[in-house]
């Protein structure tokens, strides 16, 4: 069916609308915090967050019937200024916002505000001044270097990139004039990347988030139910522990939380009233009226219809965007199994057609991809702006019970999806041995007309997440958070994102005895494992390379402990933890381990890359015994100069991961034994184990800015490979069933937290009906086999490439990244490119 005409003006205004800043959320938290100094933490976020809801401007924009915006401007993020990593990227880029790729406006008034304001209070109380304090305690970075040492370290990382992969890294904007205010800036970008990169091979960004909302339980009690659970609890705690005033903090600030929260939904129902008196209309003063109604009711109170239901999902995750601020990354869940008993009720009654009911899904879709964030220089090659902020929506799979969830809501969801042509906010599709063929299939139509879906496999995740403690319902009603994660359904604090691990860059620590690549300001070396003469056997080499690994994925949670440590004692989520299963009950916040389930993901990346790589010495040196293996190092380090017909050798002789190959595969599934083993010797401090998944955000492309070359014969700046996908080179004749059979091999219990194949198809693949049933059977082949994740980008090379030359006539291709979706005119040139490298399957 054509898409609805008022969808339609929806999703292009989504597409056209500047991106902007807003300085509402950033300067009323700001203000907050400095009225409340001294008082508990949950109550400062709570008061912080009911200012903020009570003081930011609202709007009833032309043609919604789902109302709420999370900031002043159309298209702009709540500013996370308290957490550190945004305010810094203001800080250093405010004057260059209007040059960037995808340039921001910003006025000149909200500059003051943001320099003279807000700017001075946060200096040195953010969570990143936190966490960077807990890491030089730590001695994991040392940010006190003298100005020769510094400058001797920056000529060094500068030889070793080079300096076209420099320019990438750090995003030179040649537009922006060089004034002394940037260059001041420029110099300050060292502290930044020091708190945030601890060693070379190891990444700890500010963010928790990551997880399962809680819109169902809204949906299923009101917050007025989840607000007469805390009363309830504190007046237990009176008497239980009339003294503990933390406890009681905590439960007085999820209260206000809520409060706050309902009492922003009735100010769109006051302004929605307002306007409608003034409107003469009849047509428009009816839907305004409606949306006053419902913003009257929900998310006060339980939702009487379907309207409703996606009124209150909306508005509930719309407080969490505000109250944690930009890139919160949380999922509102499977929608379609509570939202189902609103729809076949208003179905049967008449209240609401087909029609009427996808376009409101339309509406929601469009709205959770509505915000963008101003990503700073440093990886603008490699990121998208609009929807990062990633809202998957789950839908199908097994019920709590076992059985198959598939329904008539499944099916419409899909719809909607196509017509609109896709969202970056992914669509989780879960497929189990109980799941129709037909939704499958339906599925997989999707793709003629839209990217963006990707498919799970609960028979393997849900063993995952029974190795990870979870109870058979709990882990039966999983759902997918920010790229692939999987997370428990509002009851799981997974800290999933935002703890890297580069499994290439550990294997050059190796072989250069810790001292490529160069550590940057602020970072350690690797550990010396020993001369790589001394490696008379491979076993010895993997000997060394596994006391590598062990040392840096202990850097990880070390710096991991201290972000964490950071969170609990000065930024509580007590909104998040009002929506999460046990937290009222034990009285504890997210940041504490108040939920049913706690965990820290170690995300890896460059699987492939390592894999191949530790073949090539394998093949090479200990069994043909060509060269050294300090000749090998040599010949790497010299970016493979001198050594092309060696190089080719490599790649075209050498076992492939993902090619099928069994001793390729077997090699791959050593390296996921090796990280699980040691990630399981620790608990982060909530007492939560390590969980580790395989996807790299585009990041594979920034890694391989920063890295040589490597022994698998990729050059010197080129991408590493990203989730557990193959490398895009050498051969494919394997066909697409070759990586497929290689990753159906992995544990689920030592990927659990979610993996990312990415595969191409050429569009003619399944452009007829016999093409898509054999697409269709292809996935399900692959998930009996013990699949656990697959996203296709159904896409030719020369629309890509036509894309990139006029960006104009595709502003709404949507392709799958590395776990994310996002608008390809959208991305920065390089991770285009990986795109574009990537095999292309099925080409008739």
């Amino acid at each position: 069916m054509p898409l609805d005409e008022r969808i339609g003006r929806l999703k292009k205004k989504l597409l056209t609308s500047p991106y902007e800043v807003c300085m509402a959320r950033a300067y009323h938290f700001t203000q907050a915090y400095k009225e409340t100094e001294g008082l508990d933490p949950a109550i400062r976020n709570a008061l912080a967050l009911k200012k903020t809801l009570e003081n930011q401007k609202i709007f009833i924009y032309p043609d919604e019937f789902l109302a709420g915006s999370k900031t002043e401007k159309f298209l702009s993020g709540p500013l996370s200024v308290e957490r550190g990593d945004f305010l810094r990227t203001l800080q250093m880029e405010m004057d260059i916002l209007h040059l960037k790729q995808r340039p921001f406006l910003i006025t000149e008034e909200e500059k003051k505000l943001f320099r003279e304001v807000i700017l001075p209070y946060w200096d040195g109380k953010t969570l990143r001044d936190h966490k960077a304090k807990e890491w030089e305690k730590k001695g994991l970075i040392d940010r006190k270097q003298g100005f020769f040492k510094r400058l001797f370290r920056m000529i060094k990382f500068m030889r070793y990139v080079g300096r076209e992969n420099l320019r990438k890294i750090a995003g030179a904007n040649r537009k922006a004039p060089l004034t002394f205010r940037r260059l001041k800036n420029l110099h300050a970008l060292r502290y930044e990347l020091a708190c945030n990169n601890p060693s070379p091979a190891v990444f700890c960004f500010d963010v928790q988030g990551h997880l399962s909302l809680g819109v169902n339980k809204v949906i299923e009690n009101g917050m007025e139910g989840i607000i007469k659970k805390a009363e309830d609890r504190l007046k237990r705690l009176e008497v239980e522990e009339p003294y503990n005033e933390k406890k009681k903090n905590f439960l007085k600030a999820v209260i206000i939380s809520l409060e706050s929260a309902i009492r922003y939904s009735e100010k769109f129902a006051e302004l929605s009233e307002e306007i409608a008196k003034k409107t003469e209309d009849e047509k428009e003063k009816n839907r305004l009226l409606l949306i006053a109604k419902h913003c009257r009711h929900v998310p006060r109170y339980k939702p009487r219809t379907f309207h409703e239901a996606l009124q209150s999902a909306w508005i509930t995750h719309l407080v969490g965007e505000i109250q944690y601020g930009t890139h919160e990354v949380f999922a509102p869940g499977r929608i379609d199994q509570f939202l189902y008993p609103f729809y076949e009720n208003d179905i049967k009654s008449g209240r609401i057609t087909r029609d009427e009911a996808k376009a409101l899904i339309q509406e929601f879709l469009i709205k959770l991809e509505s915000n963008v964030e101003p990503i700073p220089e440093v990886g603008m090659e490699t990121n998208a702006v609009l929807g990062n902020s990633q809202h998957v929506v789950t839908i199908g799979g097994l019920k709590k019970d076992g059985e198959d969830g598939t329904n008539e809501l499944s099916y419409l969801i899909l719809e909607a999806y196509e017509e609109i042509g896709g969202a970056v906010n992914q669509l989780a599709v879960r497929i189990s041995k109980k799941t129709p063929f037909d939704f499958l299939k339906r599925a997989c139509a999707v793709f003629r007309k839209a990217n963006g879906i990707a498919f799970y496999n609960d028979e393997a995740i849900i063993e995952g997440l029974l190795a990870d403690g979870m109870s058979i319902e709990d882990a039966r009603d999983y759902c997918i958070v920010g790229c692939i994660e999987t997370s428990g359904q509002s009851n799981t604090h997974g800290c999933v994102g935002g703890h890297e691990l580069v499994l290439p860059v550990v294997l050059i620590q190796t072989l250069t005895r810790g001292k490529e690549p160069p550590p940057f300001i602020g970072q350690k070396e690797g550990i010396d494992c020993g001369d790589p003469s001394s490696f008379k056997t491979f076993e010895d080499f993997i000997s060394a390379f596994k006391k590598q690994l062990a040392h840096q994925i202990k850097i990880l949670v070390e710096a991991t402990e201290g972000k964490d440590k950071a969170y609990r004692e000065i930024l509580p989520a007590p909104y998040v933890s009002a929506l999460m299963d046990d937290c009222i009950e034990k009285t504890m916040d997210v940041t504490e381990g108040g939920a049913r389930y706690d965990f820290t993901s170690i995300d890896v990346r460059g699987l492939a890359t390592l894999v191949d790589s530790l073949l090539a010495i394998k093949r090479f040196v200990y069994e043909k015994k060509e060269l050294s293996l300090t000749d090998f190092i040599k010949i790497i380090r010299n970016n493979f100069k001198g050594h092309e017909v060696l190089r080719q050798r490599i790649i075209n002789e050498a076992p492939k991961s993902g090619r099928g190959d069994g001793e390729a595969d077997e090699m791959a599934k050593n390296v996921l034994h090796w990280i699980y083993e040691i990630s399981q010797r620790y608990r982060n401090i909530r007492g939560g184990r390590f969980r580790v998944c395989y996807y790299s955000y585009g990041n594979h492309v920034i890694d391989g800015f920063m890295l040589g070359a490597t022994p698998d014969g990729r050059l010197k700046g080129e991408p590493i490979s990203n989730g557990v996908s193959p490398v895009n080179m050498g051969d494919f004749s394997c066909g697409p069933m070759g990586p497929m059979r290689s990753v159906a091999k992995f544990p689920p219990r030592e990927i659990s937290s979610g993996i990312a194949l990415n595969m191409r198809f050429h569009p003619s693949f399944i452009k007829t009906e016999e093409g898509l049933i054999t697409f269709a059977k292809m996935i399900k082949t692959y998930f009996e086999m013990g699949g656990m994740h697959i996203q296709p980008n159904v896409v030719s090379s020369e629309t890509l490439m036509d894309a990139q030359k006029n960006p104009e006539r595709y502003r709404d291709l949507i392709v799958k990244v590395s776990g994310y979706s996002a608008y390809f005119t959208d991305l920065g040139k390089s991770i285009q490119e990986d795109i574009i490298s990537r095999y292309e399957f099925c080409r008739s």
